[in-house]
């Protein structure tokens, strides 16, 4: 009974959203002139400007191991280069300011899709969300990273574990610091749980990779707990470094 009405009401919302579709389209948030579904957010055209990072996979999983620089760190994977005024910014700005979490999904199955079939992909024991802190959240009405880490479960079947990690407090804003400054902005801002004493392999998310510092200090809080944890990381923009 409780599946029945499960479908039901998920048949209707689908339903209505596609009603509220047809009469208020979504514009793409990058050229803002086509009409795209909502769970996109960006139109044909502006997709095929998007720097995906295949052609350069190498080079942007390197300069995220780099920049993170942790033995227990053993891959890395990006989505596309991301940088100023490009699609690719339109499309984290829209995840992260304008409420837009259906585009975190649509990026993250992306992202699921292109480590389809990798050996590791069965052997995560879950993906977790690089959090952010609590009244951040709040004001935004969820985290960002929860809902890259929702598509990419989707398609690969990860679970997904939230709360193992929590960001304890308020950081300044990462965008004009630099390197070092970032550094220091993020340290001893995270506290990982006990619980990563069981787990032997795990997936981290996170939506932009530009120096590598905050992943670098939650993998740094994780390995405390466990020192011989297997680290991957998946992210959606990687800032090209010049």
């Amino acid at each position: 009974m409780y599946t029945s009405f499960q479908r039901f009401f998920s048949q209707l919302k689908n339903g209505l959203d596609h009603v509220f579709g047809l009469i208020f389209p979504q514009k793409c948030v990058s050229c803002d002139k086509e009409s795209v579904p909502k769970s996109k957010g960006v139109c044909f055209a502006c997709t095929s400007k998007i720097n995906w990072s295949k052609p350069f996979e190498k080079e942007v999983n390197s300069q995220i191991l780099q920049g993170v620089n942790l033995s227990n760190v053993h891959a890395a994977h990006g989505l596309f280069y991301y940088s100023k005024e490009g699609v690719g910014q339109a499309l984290i700005h829209s995840l992260k300011y304008r409420g837009s979490w259906k585009t975190g999904l649509f990026l993250g199955a992306k992202l699921g899709l292109s480590i389809k079939g990798m050996e590791y992909e069965t052997q995560l024991d879950c993906l977790i969300p690089i959090p952010v802190f609590h009244r951040k959240q709040f004001d935004r009405g969820y985290n960002q990273a929860y809902y890259i880490a929702k598509g990419l479960s989707s398609i690969t079947g990860i679970p997904i574990k939230q709360n193992l990690v929590i960001k304890r407090k308020q950081t300044q804003s990462q965008t004009k610091l630099t390197s070092e400054k970032r550094r220091l902005n993020v340290k001893n801002t995270f506290l990982a749980s006990e619980k990563f004493k069981k787990l032997k392999s795990i997936g981290l998310v996170d939506d932009v990779v530009t120096t590598g510092s905050t992943l670098s200090e939650v993998c740094k809080e994780i390995i405390n707990v466990n020192g011989s944890i297997k680290i991957i990381i998946f992210t959606i923009g990687v800032a090209r470094i010049e």
